[in-house]
């Protein structure tokens, strides 16, 4: 959506510019040079390739006449960063994964495996909002770190829910006829620690990036989610989850995309107040 909106901001910015330039052929009251350049949230327009860049913020949105056609592309304005020589990190940016479970420990329960997953349907998203970078060796070495939020989804396969009793994390089995779903949910403020190591590759046009580390994380909020028919019961008691939970995280990707893996240090429920399992991500970052 957010491509599609430049997109269309670029369009009308172009197509006021070509306007104005008739107007002023017509009227010969205004002179347009050659080539036109503007601070921050600019335009730019090219001769030589017909070219209007409409640049908000860091990012480019390109409107590109020539004999094939008009193309547009929009994409992350490299300019400023490219000549700062400054460490530039990948934290910043939304991901998405898959969420599983790994060992699983039923023991203390008389049913077995009421949390087992549906993994197709059990997703994270995160969304990495603020960055800091500190440069050990030029721009090719730092240290990461930075603030995120991350939703969790876990979708149950099996017919049942939880609640919190008086010990412990009890499982409630749905009797429901219509049931189409039901899952807990847990989110997050993250900080990351990472480390990150940056490899020029295609003549220095774009940079191979691997970090590794640990994300801290504060649960701020948990519910389950029970859907029968058009009906939708929700529970937000709090089942014993760990208020905090730390995470290995690695990460390797290109430019502005990555594939990560997160593996949870801590338990995701309280010791002794529920089932034993460690949670664990596989997914993919776009990079801002």
């Amino acid at each position: 959506m957010k491509q599609f909106i430049l997109s269309l901001v670029a369009v009308a910015v172009f197509t006021f510019n070509l306007k104005a330039q008739q107007i002023s052929a017509n009227t010969n009251s205004l002179t347009v040079s050659d080539e036109t350049i503007l601070v921050q949230d600019t335009i730019e327009q090219s001769n030589d390739e017909d070219t209007t860049i409409v640049r908000i913020g860091k990012k480019d949105v390109k409107v590109i006449e020539n004999e094939d056609g008009t193309e547009i592309r929009w994409g992350k304005d490299k300019h400023k960063k490219d000549k700062s020589g400054r460490f530039n990190g990948h934290w910043e940016g939304i991901e998405f994964g898959f969420n599983a479970f790994d060992k699983p420990d039923y023991s203390m329960y008389a049913e077995k495996d009421f949390m087992s997953l549906n993994q197709g349907k059990s997703m994270e998203f995160d969304l990495n909002f603020y960055e800091l970078n500190i440069g050990l060796a030029k721009s090719y070495v730092g240290l990461v770190s930075g603030m995120g939020l991350s939703f969790n989804s876990y979708r149950f396969e099996n017919p049942y829910t939880i609640a919190r009793g008086t010990e412990r994390t009890e499982p409630v089995l749905i009797e429901y006829d219509n049931l189409s779903k039901t899952k807990l949910a847990v989110s997050y403020l993250t900080v990351p620690l990472l480390l990150e190591f940056q490899i020029p590759v295609n003549q220095n046009e774009g940079r191979l990036h691997i970090n590794a580390g640990l994300i801290g994380g504060v649960k701020i909020g948990s519910h389950t989610k029970v859907k029968h028919g058009d009906v939708k019961d929700k529970d937000r008691s709090g089942f014993n989850i760990n208020s905090f939970k730390y995470s290995a995280t690695a990460r390797v990707g290109y430019k502005d995309v990555s594939l990560f893996a997160n593996y949870s240090l801590t338990p995701l429920f309280q010791s002794g107040k529920g089932p034993e399992l460690t949670p664990f991500t596989i997914g993919i970052s776009f990079l801002d």
